[in-house]
């Protein structure tokens, strides 16, 4: 479900260091496409990695086992069918019942990390940690997205949490599921203040949104002139300008201070 009282802005901090990062930077200034990317390239080895309780009857386990295993592509339901009963009747002995469920729970994850695009946004747009992580050591930038707009009305708010609490995979919605797996992070990451924008019917891949959702970039402490060239020529070839500002180190405190770019 959508969050209730939004903020008025996101953020998304994006480096330039690689020609992959420069035109995915691109299209998101000139094109005002951004790409949702699945969550298997995520940082965190723990991110939508969640725990399951797979407690229930060995034909429901195995109806799911074959529901979710990639390795039936291609096969007949029959054939399906008969392979998923050998794999459960092999596996589901109590010498290897730990093996299975690992098996399980990885199809599980595997569905999870890569069908669906989860763009990654947050309410920081000064945040030292988030510059050195995001945006290539504050040589990057960070976009500045209205948190009003259509765009960004379904965006999510992340949890942080000290466990790692199972999610009931046979007893909750797929929905639960998806939210309790996509939306839950270990609490070492909190100081992110992260929502996410979650596609999970159409999956990663570039979603357009409204050329004024876009209203504002920042260029990182960091940055040199030509990154500030290159960024000031693509918003010339927006159909609408866009501000753009510059980051610098506070002389006297651990801050970041932002400026309009002259």
């Amino acid at each position: 479900m959508p969050t209730e009282d939004l903020p008025s802005k996101f953020f998304k901090y994006r480096s330039l260091a690689t020609e992959q990062d420069r035109q995915r930077l691109r299209q998101v200034v000139v094109e005002s496409k951004i790409y949702f990317p699945p969550a298997k390239f995520f940082n965190d080895p723990f991110d939508l990695h969640p725990v399951f309780d797979l407690t229930a009857p060995r034909h429901v386990q195995r109806k799911d086992y074959e529901r979710l295993s990639k390795k039936y592509e291609g096969l007949g339901r029959a054939e399906r069918r008969k392979e998923a009963r050998r794999v459960m009747k092999t596996s589901m002995s109590q010498q290897s019942i730990a093996a299975t469920t690992r098996a399980i729970q990885d199809e599980h994850a595997r569905v999870i990390t890569e069908t669906v695009g989860v763009l990654c946004v947050c309410k920081k747009r000064d945040d030292i940690l988030m510059w050195s992580h995001y945006a290539d050591s504050h040589k990057g930038v960070c976009l500045e997205f209205d948190g009003m707009s259509t765009f960004m009305a379904h965006a999510q708010e992340v949890k942080y949490s000290k466990m790692r609490e199972p999610i009931r995979a046979y007893d909750e919605t797929h929905e639960q599921m998806m939210e309790k797996a996509l939306l839950t992070k270990s609490d070492h990451w909190a100081y992110e203040d992260e929502y996410r924008l979650l596609r999970y019917k159409d999956g990663p891949g570039l979603v357009e949104f409204r050329p004024h959702n876009l209203t504002g970039i920042i260029v990182g402490a960091n940055a040199d002139r030509t990154t500030i060239d290159l960024l000031k020529g693509w918003i010339s070839e927006r159909v609408e300008p866009v501000p753009l500002y510059c980051a610098s180190v506070s002389p006297t405190e651990f801050e970041i201070v932002i400026s309009a770019v002259g």
